[in-house]
């Protein structure tokens, strides 16, 4: 190959590219966007309806299925979920990944906005939502004080508000758990009906008094003029003097008949920080910014509006993700630097200083030009780009260590320095491309994985190949002649010292008396590798196990409070109140935040907050530290005392790796009436509490609203006259309220003008007699002559997948347990319970997403190993030759799973990921071995001594990639948390059994599958 000798002959132009490139690789490391986790998008989109007051039987047959049967004319759908609750309805639908999602989301939209004349014109809110990762908060402030009011508070957080959204890269700042504010015209019932006044004549009042009608234009010479009218209400005043009727010769003002005032809307959400009242200031970011950079700023923003604030009220930090990702960034690079010392040392000790200076070198040029092609490719700097530069960590020596290596050998050879490196790189380029390319193609189906997790996980290959080809680049260019320069040819007679002469005795000694009895008992060495095989895989499919992601390892935590459905927020309060008087104990705990009928802002990118719900409640914690033992001992003694809160189911939930998911263990029963739905799940959970390892049970079919049913008699408003919608749009005025207009005050800013009666969301059952109703003969009907108000039970929650009706039942896995083992006992109880007709069940949330992207594992491993042997046959043209090389694989597996097993990790996602580098990696020492003795059974030597030259002339090469590699990963593996010690695990135990099998078996079977041992042809 004539790519060294070009680097070497034309070294300056050389130099300049390879300036050049690394230029570009430290401005994109100072400039790529930096994250905890990889931005994702997928393809698909949630519709969230909210509609006060309407109860889940009715949000079903008004909302969810018109909106299910439009979504469902689009194509490639995968599923469509929706969940009912007292007054919201949301609807989720998700397409076949690998679609477009920017397409397939603005699909969503227009078949929403096609039904919108269809659904209640009462809705509060219709919004549609794009599923995203980058859609979450990555500060969230609390602004707290128990003397404002909520409109001081408001007015304060309005004015931060401005200043932060003038930041650059900020996207988004929302103020939340702020009462909206609205004109309140608390309506006198029985003062209405003495007068013979309707909730309607009221409305049609108002409106007809707000109207902002353009009056027109009207020329005056050479002018045009337009014309303006009264317009609508500049203060409440007018409002209050508006004339509703007239009654005994006299008009009737508003003000007569009820009382108008600002007021607060029905309060759904609550917030607390570390117990004081707040509302919370949360701030999302554009993409492709520095959230570094971005926090910065408005940290300084903070502290510089904190300073202006009056006594009383304070300005609190809650949630900083930078602080995140710094301390995962800051760990990676540590874990970089720690993995880059480790391979100076092997490589100093093994090829002194030298060439492991060489050697080195090949690291930071290969990282920096890597992250210039990472940057390129769209990708950010974030914790799994970074896993895979530490991945890349000790591959990116191996080229460079195997032509160093050569070259010094030509150097004793008595080659001249400038021929020693040239026939040196020569003779080894393609050995090296070829290895190279085989890690390569290892990586690249990993890109192609068509599943959520494998989007997740694509910034690692990115970045592998990008190195690795940096890499390839700099051993056959840089490193020839770097090598010319600094390579000198060693002294004659003398001996290796230190760990250099540790090898070549391990090489003239046992290893040569070990490889020439196995060469003699060829079959048995055969043998014994198959067994040992056999034994790991029974070992893996018995005792090891599989998972899907794990825990994420932070300080954080959520503590969840269902009460029974129909609970008051009030009640929902007072529970929440309990948890935080725990909490205030804890000296651990850094701060918390309260949500009351709410969830949590989105802050962590897998967890999605609960929408409006008074009988739910969460708080998030944050604690000084992370320690695991530590951590898992706190979580465990809370969830013992929070169980012994009365009334309320509190669980806590503590945060995951890994796409998002409903939960581990997720049971969809699926069936048309929904109390037999309620039955079976009930026995369902019933099953699921009493069995080892499943915690945060839940059922949500168990759910139950007592609503007051409001019975009309249709013979009685038939002979009153009163429509029955009439009656019903009387009650729901007079007790969820109307908005009959809008105010707006001489600032611009906007307020709904709602009629109801008087008590807001407490409104008394005695009240509902004060109702009356307009007949079409114009008499005022009071309600309780034409209905009976009674008590019902009602569903609390509904809950479709595809279209049907199901209910759910999820659970977590306690630490120390297994899903496998849980659905396995689980599974049998299902099966032995009678299932009627028509009544089915089935396993989602990780089961379903596991064996999903476990399937994709399977592809991706194939593809893998079907490119790597392509590339094998097209370069020793030779069938058998490749698959002498291949046994290196089954003899990873040994290491793989003896490796999982000793440490105690199931193989999980990352694990997976780990196998499928393995399938790259391992074959490099193979592809060298082989290489070198086809080369000199070609030059006249015989078999048996060509196997045995070849073995140990490249003994030290082997050995010396196989540590580095390991070196490299083996910060990662100890420091990287739960998430990648599973894959370093695979790769390290994998690599040093097939290393070292390799070395026996490889040769053994040149020997065995040589067709003609006189000149060792292979077929």
């Amino acid at each position: 190959m004539r790519l060294p000798r070009l680097a070497i002959e034309n070294h300056q132009f050389t130099i300049v590219v390879f300036a050049a490139l690394i230029i570009l690789g430290v401005n994109s490391f100072l400039t790529m966007p930096r994250t905890e986790d990889p931005p994702l998008k997928f393809p698909g989109a949630s519709v969230f309806v909210i509609y006060p007051g309407a109860n889940p039987v009715d949000m079903e047959k008004l909302v969810a299925d018109p909106i299910e049967e439009a979504l469902n004319k689009l194509t490639d759908i995968r599923r469509i979920e929706t969940t009912i609750r007292e007054g919201m309805c949301v609807t989720s639908i998700e397409f076949t990944f690998g679609t477009d999602e920017n397409v397939k989301y603005d699909e969503v939209i227009r078949q929403v906005n096609s039904i919108r004349n269809e659904l209640p014109e009462e809705l509060y809110s219709l919004e549609t939502f794009h599923w995203s990762s980058t859609d979450v908060v990555i500060m969230q402030l609390a602004l707290v004080s128990e003397e404002l009011t909520y409109r001081g508070l408001e007015q304060t957080g309005e004015k931060l508000k401005k200043q932060l959204e003038k930041l650059e890269g900020v996207m988004l700042v929302e103020l939340l758990a702020v009462p909206a504010t609205e004109v309140r015209i608390s309506l006198e019932a029985e003062t209405m009906a003495r007068m013979n006044i309707s909730l309607q004549q009221a409305a049609m009042a108002i409106r007809s008094n707000n109207a902002n009608i353009p009056g027109g234009s009207l020329k005056l010479g050479d002018r045009s003029f337009n014309i303006r009218t009264s317009g609508s209400y500049e203060n409440l005043g007018q409002l209050r003097r508006t004339v509703v009727s007239s009654f005994m010769g006299r008009n009737i003002l508003l003000e007569n008949i009820a009382e108008v005032d600002f007021a607060y809307e029905d309060q759904n959400y609550m917030a607390r920080f570390n117990g004081g009242k707040a509302i919370f200031i949360t701030v999302k970011q554009k993409e492709g910014y520095n959230i570094m950079e971005i926090c910065k700023s408005l940290r300084k923003a903070t502290e510089s509006f904190r300073e202006g604030l009056d006594a009383g009220v304070s300005l609190e930090m809650v949630f900083d993700q930078s602080e995140s990702v710094k301390t995962r960034v800051d760990n990676f690079l540590s874990n970089l630097l720690s993995g880059i010392v480790l391979v100076g040392v092997v490589v100093f000790l093994s090829l002194g200083w030298r060439a492991a200076f060489l050697v080195i070198m090949a690291i930071p040029f290969s990282i920096l030009i890597g992250l210039g092609l990472v940057d390129i490719s769209g990708f950010g700097l974030h914790q799994i780009t970074i896993g895979g530069l530490i991945i890349s960590l000790g591959l990116l020596v191996d080229n460079s260590i195997v032509i160093t290596e050569n070259i010094e050998r030509f150097n004793a050879l008595g080659f001249r320095r400038e021929e020693a490196a040239v026939k040196a790189s020569s003779q080894i380029a393609w050995p090296v491309i070829t290895a190279t390319l085989t890690t390569m193609f290892a990586f690249i189906p990993i890109i192609m994985m068509p599943d959520k997790a494998g989007k997740f996980i694509q910034g690692l290959p990115v970045t592998v190949i990008a190195t690795l080809f940096a890499s390839l680049l700099i051993a056959l260019t840089l490193t020839p002649y770097l090598g010319k320069l600094f390579i000198r040819p060693s002294r004659g007679g003398q001996d290796p010292r230190g760990f250099r002469r540790l090898i070549k005795k391990a090489v003239e000694g046992p290893y040569r008396r070990t490889l020439r009895f196995c060469l003699r008992k060829g079959w048995l060495v055969i043998f014994s590798a198959f067994s040992a095989l056999l034994f790991s895989l029974w070992l893996f499919y018995a005792h090891v196990g599989r998972s899907f992601f794990p825990k994420a390892e932070k300080p954080q935590f959520m503590i969840r409070i269902n009460n029974p459905g129909g609970t008051a927020i009030s009640k929902t309060n007072q529970t929440a109140m309990m948890v935080e008087s725990i909490l205030d104990t804890l000296s651990v705990v850094r701060r918390y935040a309260t949500n009351i009928g709410h969830g949590n802002p989105r802050i962590y990118y897998n967890t999605f907050p609960r929408q409006f719900d008074k009988a739910y409640a969460e708080i998030y914690v944050e604690l000084y530290k992370y320690e695991v033992e530590a951590f898992d001992s706190l979580v465990a003694w809370l969830r013992g005392v929070l169980r012994q809160i009365p009334g309320a189911r509190v669980e806590i939930k503590e945060f995951s790796q890994g796409a998002p998911i409903e939960a581990p263990l997720t049971l969809k029963i699926t069936g048309e009436d929904h109390e037999r739905l309620r039955f079976l799940a009930s026995r369902a959970e019933s099953l699921l509490r009493n069995i080892p390892g499943a915690i945060n049970v839940e059922n949500h079919s168990s759910r139950k609203n007592i609503d007051l049913f409001v019975s009309i008699n249709r013979d009685k408003a038939g002979m009153y006259g009163v429509p029955v919608q009439e009656i019903d749009l009387g009650i729901r005025a007079g007790v969820a309220g109307a908005t009959v207009s809008k105010f707006r005050d001489r600032e611009g800013k906007e307020y709904p003008i709602v009629i109801r009666l008087p008590g807001g969301d407490e409104t008394a059952l005695a009240e509902l007699d004060k109702i009356h109703v307009h007949s079409v003969t114009g008499r005022q009907v009071p309600l309780g002559q034409l209905a009976s108000v009674e008590l019902r039970e009602a569903p609390g929650l509904i809950s479709h997948t595809g279209m049907e009706r199901c209910a759910t039942i999820t659970a977590d896995i306690a630490s120390g347990h297994s899903l496998d083992e849980v659905i396995a006992i689980f599974g049998r109880g299902l099966s032995d319970l009678s299932w009627p007709e028509g009544y089915t069940y089935k396993f989602t949330g990780e089961l379903e997403s596991r064996e999903e992207s476990f399937a994709g594992i399977t592809r991706a491993s194939l593809l893998a190993i079907l490119a790597i042997l392509a590339v094998l046959v097209l370069q020793f043209r030779s069938f058998s030759r490749s698959l002498i090389i291949f046994t290196a694989l089954p003899l990873a597996v040994i290491g793989s799973v003896v490796a999982l097993y000793v440490t105690g990790y199931s193989f999980s996602f990352t694990a997976g990921i780990g196998f499928i580098s393995l399938i790259g990696i391992v074959v490099n020492n193979s592809i060298i071995m082989v290489d070198y003795t086809a080369k000199l059974t070609e030059e006249g030597k015989t078999l048996q001594e060509s196997i045995v030259e070849a073995a140990e002339t490249r003994f030290r090469p082997i050995v010396l990639t196989t540590l580095t590699t390991i070196g490299g990963l083996l910060p990662l593996t100890l420091r990287g948390g739960t998430l990648w010690a599973p894959m370093g695990w695979t790769i390290i135990g994998g690599l040093l059994v097939s290393t070292f099998l390799t070395l026996i078996v490889v040769p053994v079977l040149y020997k065995m599958f040589s067709r003609n041992p006189g000149n060792a042809r292979l077929v």
